[in-house]
């Protein structure tokens, strides 16, 4: 088990061999996660990114060290500029990664010009991007309605879990803002963001709590968070794309 300083002294040691080994193929470099936000437990991991050059042979790589988790993304510069610009569902969590990093080595200022980048991103490309992947988030949804039916109760909070995170990444993306934390850590982080479907925190809270609900009283909210979703979004003047023509279908 390792504490905070050792945690980051290994990062910076970390950093002291990668910049070793590859020199001036490297521009950025730092630790994320909650290290970098001073949380980290005995039991929690050590996660770096460096960002390199797009000639660099330089890959990822995961060890453990005194029993400590360790992973070290490695991504090409085009690969994040690529990230920035193209809308994901994870696209708030990559960002939260790479504007909130505690930097180890590199030049700070190419971050302002990821920042620029991600300035000139129109906010259609989000709008497109949210139209035509919150239907394929119906899916968690449909698995909490499915427990009912085949007795699957041990993973409702599985299904809780997936429907709160999917969505929650949507609202993140249409309000261009980051998610800082894994899993259901990042939703109270979304409670902050200026514009929310209706009644989105109290809805989610009661969720997070979903074991002290009845299996329909999950569901029936389960389902009330998507659809005041759909709803928000269709006053937002977005319109869900629930249906695509196979011949519009790229294969």
């Amino acid at each position: 088990m390792m504490n905070h300083e050792e945690r980051v002294d290994l990062g910076e040691e970390i950093t002291r061999r990668f910049l070793e080994k590859y020199g001036s193929d490297v521009l950025l470099g730092g630790i994320y996660g909650s290290t970098a936000r001073c949380m980290d437990t005995e039991y929690s991991d050590l996660e770096m990114l460096f960002i390199v050059g797009d000639a660099s042979d330089s890959k990822t790589f995961d060890f453990t060290f005194k029993g400590t988790p360790v992973h070290v993304e490695v991504i090409n510069l085009s690969k994040v500029e690529r990230d920035i610009t193209k809308v994901e569902i994870d696209w708030s969590l990559k960002m939260g990664r790479l504007f909130n990093l505690k930097v180890t080595c590199g030049d700070k200022a190419i971050l302002k010009r990821f920042r620029k980048l991600l300035d000139e991103v129109s906010d259609d490309r989000f709008y497109e991007f949210i139209a035509k992947y919150t239907p394929l988030c119906y899916e968690g949804l449909g698995r909490l309605k499915a427990v009912k039916i085949r007795g699957n109760t041990h993973e409702t909070g599985l299904f809780v879990a997936e429907v709160l995170i999917e969505f929650m990444l949507l609202t993140a993306i249409f309000n261009r803002e980051f998610i800082n934390h894994d899993y259901l850590g990042g939703l109270p982080e979304s409670f902050e963001f200026r514009y929310l479907p209706e009644k989105y925190e109290k809805t989610a809270r009661m969720l997070m709590n979903w074991n002290t609900l009845d299996l329909d009283e999950t569901i029936a909210l389960a389902d009330r968070f998507v659809k005041n979703f759909v709803r928000f979004l269709a006053i937002k003047g977005i319109k869900v794309k629930e249906h695509t023509p196979l011949e519009e279908v790229t294969m």
